[in-house]
């Protein structure tokens, strides 16, 4: 759907008045990014003179970041389609009790699908944080600007997608889910500012 597109026509589309590509495709280009420069850092690290004792630990770090690098460009597309789903349930008839029923069912699925995305994507995102700590710690000193880059964009990737969370998180009508997902919100925000707070007090520039 998106992911595919060239950079200009997502920027683009995204600043059109079109409701998708929205916040969360951004938040996935985001991390997918954020990814991606880790890997670059430690892909750097990798054969340099100096850094024998890490190489391992470095290419098999940015394998890993490649690997999530794709997969967050995936959510730019589950973001589009947990959107139109949404969507497509509110513009639902309810002229009759059956079809007023048949709605709130619909309503109710894509609410959950809409949160759950983009609570799965911070997920995803915070499981890179120490791999971004690695880079700059122990990685290539020469590109220690892009790995404190991918700190930073790996902390607002994770904090831009639980915006998403936030926003629909009152609509949830399954309480267990709600308590759940909130919680869960909290921790990975903090998590985000902790992991940032600690990057940047590795990397003086």
């Amino acid at each position: 759907m998106f992911k595919d597109v060239s950079l200009a026509d997502f920027v683009e589309k995204t600043s059109s008045s079109e409701p998708s590509p929205g916040g969360g495709s951004v938040a996935a280009l985001t991390l997918a990014n954020g990814a991606a420069l880790a890997a670059m850092q430690c892909n750097l690290t990798v054969g340099k003179k100096g850094y024998e004792d890490v190489w391992d630990k470095a290419s098999e770090i940015a394998s890993k970041c490649e690997k999530s690098s794709r997969e967050f460009l995936d959510f730019i597309d589950r973001d589009c389609e947990a959107f139109d789903a949404f969507m497509a349930a509110l513009k639902m008839p309810k002229d009759t009790e059956e079809q007023v029923e048949a709605r709130k069912k619909a309503m109710a699925t894509a609410t959950e699908r809409a949160t759950l995305v983009p609570l799965e994507l911070a997920q995803k995102g915070e499981k890179l944080f120490d791999n971004a700590v690695f880079a700059v710690e122990k990685g290539n000193k020469t590109a220690v600007s892009d790995g404190y880059m991918a700190g930073m964009l790996l902390s607002t990737g994770v904090k831009s997608a639980l915006l998403n969370v936030k926003i629909n998180l009152p609509m949830l009508k399954n309480a267990a889910l709600f308590e759940s997902v909130d919680k869960e919100v909290k921790r990975l925000e903090k998590s985000a500012d902790e992991f940032l707070t600690q990057i940047s007090k590795k990397v003086k520039l």
